[in-house]
């Protein structure tokens, strides 16, 4: 099982909404629908990290699906996770994107973090979704997939959602309903949806 962190740092919903809006803008993606998260941990990263590798792995030789390690400027996937993004699984690309979370957010953390099946341990009684890496990491992947904007333009059509975004369904449900929230009203406007 994935182990949590604290993280003083942490963002409230609409806060990672935004910082997942500043990445798709870094890596070009403001436009796009479907995010190509197989491209960025590829090719894209390395033009902001020149160091970064995505080291990708046989099934026997991890117990998590992925590992992201800031400070080594490095992510490792179990292949069949791999596969699965590059085939356009869901649950698969939700994974790499929580990587990517990790790895644009935590880099402060000089600890390996993982998205594991089972969920995550967590070690710290009552820690807030703004104190947890492993909470952080699944705010940040969700909104970077289906932001706000997506979500409220597809508001009444949560499977469309999923199908435009490559997202899981439960997912998109939960980003239309956030969508829908009064403080969401300026970030969804940012990107010309009211």
């Amino acid at each position: 099982m994935a182990r949590d962190y604290f993280t003083a740092k942490g963002l409230t919903t609409p806060q990672m909404m935004v910082q997942a809006m500043k990445y798709r803008r870094e890596f070009d993606m403001q436009h796009v629908e479907l995010v190509d998260i197989v491209d960025i941990l590829e090719f894209k990263l390395v033009e902001r990290y020149p160091n970064f590798k995505l080291a990708v792995k046989r099934d026997s030789e991890m117990k998590e699906d992925a590992l992201a390690e800031p400070f080594k400027d490095r992510i490792t996937v179990k292949e069949s996770v791999y596969v699965a993004a590059c085939g356009g699984n869901a649950e698969a690309r939700l994974v790499l994107a929580h990587e990517l979370g990790h790895f644009l957010l935590h880099r402060e953390k000089d600890v390996p973090m993982h998205n594991d099946p089972a969920g995550a341990v967590q070690p710290i009684r009552d820690m807030k979704a703004t104190e947890s890496i492993e909470d952080q990491a699944d705010m940040f992947a969700r909104h970077f997939l289906a932001p706000p904007h997506l979500a409220y333009r597809y508001k009444s059509e949560p499977e469309a959602l999923a199908a435009a975004t490559g997202v899981p369904l439960r997912i998109c449900r939960g980003n239309i309903t956030m969508s829908k929230w009064q403080e969401v009203y300026a970030i969804r406007s940012e990107q010309g949806v009211r």
